[in-house]
């Protein structure tokens, strides 16, 4: 035997070296593949969308128009930003040219910091009031104001939205937000019997193109809730009390408990009807699943009441100036900015004593 048969041939080294490297590829591959099959906390996500294994992006269809059923001719419907002055108007247009279209009256209640009117002075004309996330406090006044006019038969429609979940650009609001923000509206809502919980709602099995673009489907057949299957909220608030008209899906995580289950985020008090987020309005969120139908029910209820002019807030004994300017062709399909209050002061009502709202 030669001094070399000894040594392993060629053949035999390069198989082994070959076995070691396909063992090492399945090592590694199983050690990736583990790491994969773990989601991580639900604090630690920070993605605008996360999917795992369980999960089901299903988009919604963008499609239909916004319409009313309810003829609205001679109806006043005013919408206060005085108490959340960053709203984007630009916004509402597609809210404010239906009503307009079919006939409503539209202003905006700018309050006395802007030279406008008292609101309860812009009450007493009006037939509903449309209030998107207070940030301002309303004033005791201004409270039992409100709670007259619904009392006298006035709409009012109640939309907040989480402090903090929405990030810049998106809804109604510009700029992320501190948490004082929903606080102005735990008063308004309480006086009727309902309130906003705290944090926002998400959904991590299934949502919209987004976890945080909750479903909500109706809990009975309402006026709220006709033709209505399916909605999208985008990181709602849950509400509480009244006759809850829509609920999240099954599954549904609130970020305050991270508690799974269905959550009410449409719900009515008698002439008060509470929404957990004011993004349904916009054009984003409009026309996605039923939004559009369920925006329409809402114009509806503003203009379907049947107010006492007689009853509540009562006008000052002596003079009254009037509250808001209307929107340019009313009633005839105009649109747009709308104007804003004049620029007189009314006297303050009887035995009442007109605050700031610092």
């Amino acid at each position: 035997m030669s001094a070399d048969s000894s040594r392993p041939s060629p053949v035999i080294r390069a198989g082994f070296f070959a076995g070691i490297l396909v063992l090492s590829v399945i090592v590694g591959t199983v050690a990736i593949g583990g790491g994969a099959q773990s989601a991580p906390d639900v604090s630690q996500v920070n993605a605008p969308s996360f999917n795992s294994g369980e999960s089901v992006a299903t988009p919604a269809d963008e499609s239909g128009e916004l319409s009313m059923s309810a003829d609205a001719s001679g109806k006043v419907v005013v919408i206060d930003v005085a108490h959340a002055g960053d709203i984007d108007r630009e916004a509402l247009t597609p809210l404010v040219s239906t009503l307009t279209e079919n006939g409503a009256t539209v202003r905006y209640h700018v309050g006395e910091r802007q030279r406008g009117s008292p609101l309860n002075e812009s009450l007493r004309s009006a037939d509903a009031l449309v209030v998107l996330g207070a940030e301002q406090r309303y004033t005791e006044s201004e409270l039992n104001g409100l709670s007259a006019f619904s009392d006298a038969g006035g709409r009012v429609l109640l939309l907040n939205e989480p402090s903090q979940a929405s990030p810049a650009g998106l809804g109604l609001f510009g700029p992320v937000r501190s948490d004082s923000v929903t606080k102005p509206m735990a008063p308004l809502a309480s006086q009727y019997g309902l309130s906003y919980g705290n944090g926002y709602l998400y959904n991590m099995h299934e949502y919209d193109t987004n976890y945080q673009n909750v479903y909500a489907t109706p809990t009975g057949d309402t006026e709220l809730t006709e033709g209505v299957d399916r909605t999208v909220f985008y990181a709602a608030i849950p509400v509480q009390g009244g006759d809850t008209a829509l609920t999240t899906t099954e599954q549904t995580t609130l970020s305050k408990t991270r508690r799974q289950d269905t959550y009410g985020v449409v719900a009515r008090s008698g002439n008060v009807v509470t929404v957990g987020d004011t993004n349904v309005l916009t054009q984003e969120f409009l026309y996605r699943a039923d939004n559009e139908q369920l925006v329409g029910n809402l114009l509806d209820f503003l203009v379907t009441g049947e107010k006492s002019p007689e009853d509540a807030p009562q006008p000052p004994e002596s003079g009254d100036s009037g509250s808001g300017s209307s929107l340019p062709g009313a009633g005839t399909g105009g649109g747009g900015a709308l104007p804003s209050e004049p620029g007189s002061t009314p006297a303050p009502e009887p035995n009442e004593t007109v605050m700031s709202d610092e």
